[in-house]
């Protein structure tokens, strides 16, 4: 095989048309082309929220401009330089000394108000997906907010906010009664049903490998749906390591007894333990995102022109 059929990556080849996934995908397109200002999708840790996202992003048209920001977004500044960011309203060289983290809030809105306004033109608008929406203080929401209000009229600018199931608590709280009255949509994410499995797990292989010389048997992929309740990143972690185990010993099948010992070996047994394994991805998800942010800022340092002349460039 080319590369790791089972990896948690978030390549939206990988992805598996599940019912679920299908009914939320379609939902979010739906509100994307009909310029609703707010989106919500939750679901659990590990069913593939960030993966559909990135694949609801492959299918929007030319003149949706996207941008994916995750955490931590601790303040109005993180998300503002964030989205300029992604939606490369700057450009990374290779030398200068411009520092867009230290430019101030009014700065970094005027640029991502002339970038906006750039698009107008071009009968474009911009979409922000923000994964892990659930760890965003007050002040971004509300930040968002202002930014949702200030494009409405000409519909410029959409935010998907993309989390666990405490971001509907935290829409529904007090001090963001204004934000959840903007809301149209909430979408909630579920896990692959009972008779996807077996679909789910050759599409992986065959996305891996043209013709993968392995597979797993109807049993041993009911043993894995058994076992993980069907959360996409705990069949992960089942078929990886039950793949590994086959691979030792040669194996064209693999049966349910290589999955039982994958079970064992990654102590995955009751329900118990497949939450102690979610937390722990979701514990990578959010280092991974602490990285992807320091990356970003990385760049950022890195930017040649003063933000000034970029504000000029994007409104001319």
């Amino acid at each position: 095989m080319r590369e790791q059929p089972f990896s948690l990556s978030t390549d939206p080849k990988f992805l598996y048309h599940s019912a679920a996934h299908d009914t939320v995908a379609q939902k979010l397109l739906s509100a994307v082309r009909r310029r609703d200002p707010v989106v919500v999708v939750t679901g659990e840790v590990g069913l593939g929220k960030t993966i559909l996202c990135r694949a609801v992003m492959e299918e929007l048209d030319q003149r949706t401009v996207t941008a994916f920001v995750t955490g931590p977004l601790d303040s109005e500044e993180h998300l503002l330089t964030a989205m300029l960011v992604a939606f490369g309203v700057v450009e990374a060289e290779e030398d200068g000394d411009a520092r867009l983290e230290n430019s101030s809030r009014e700065a970094l809105l005027t640029a991502l108000q002339h970038f906006l306004t750039s698009l107008v033109s071009l009968n474009a608008f911009a979409v922000v997906f923000v994964d892990e929406a659930q760890r965003l203080s007050a002040d971004v929401f509300e930040e968002m907010r202002g930014l949702s209000e200030k494009a409405d009229n000409a519909r410029q600018l959409q935010f998907v906010l993309v989390g666990q199931p405490a971001l509907a608590a935290v829409l529904r709280s007090r001090s963001l009664k204004a934000w959840a009255g903007r809301t149209p949509l909430m979408c909630e994410l579920g896990p692959l049903a009972p008779q996807e499995m077996v679909d789910y797990v050759s599409h992986r292989l065959s996305v891996a490998g043209a013709n993968p010389q392995v597979d797993f048997t109807d049993d041993a992929a009911a043993r894995v749906y058994e076992l993980s309740a069907g959360v996409p990143t705990v069949v992960n972690l089942l078929c990886d390591r039950a793949l590994g185990l086959g691979s030792r010993i040669l194996a064209s099948d693999i049966d349910v007894d290589l999955v039982n010992e994958a079970a064992r070996e990654l102590d995955i047994s009751t329900a118990e333990s497949v939450g102690r394994w979610l937390r722990r991805a979701a514990i990578f998800v959010v280092a991974l995102a602490a990285l992807v942010l320091a990356g970003a800022l990385a760049a950022a340092r890195a930017f040649h022109e003063p933000l000034s002349r970029l504000i000029v460039r994007w409104g001319g």
